[in-house]
């Protein structure tokens, strides 16, 4: 009576992992990719609102 889905059961995360590694992969490069291009482009054209986000923003400046 007490079935549980396969999103909820750690071991069913797991198998979701293993199923959409690629998927995964791919999306956290892209992530990857587009934070360095915007860093890039805030640093070199000095784009004061990329610059002062909070990923940004310098060690000790908040």
């Amino acid at each position: 009576m007490s079935e549980t889905s396969d999103s909820t059961n750690p071991s069913g995360i797991k198998v979701l992992v293993q199923k959409y590694k690629g998927q995964i992969g791919i999306g956290l490069l892209v992530l990857y990719v587009f934070l360095l291009g915007l860093g890039t482009v805030g640093e070199i054209w000095e784009i004061e609102w990329i610059l002062d986000l909070p990923l940004f923003r310098p060690p000790g400046k908040y």
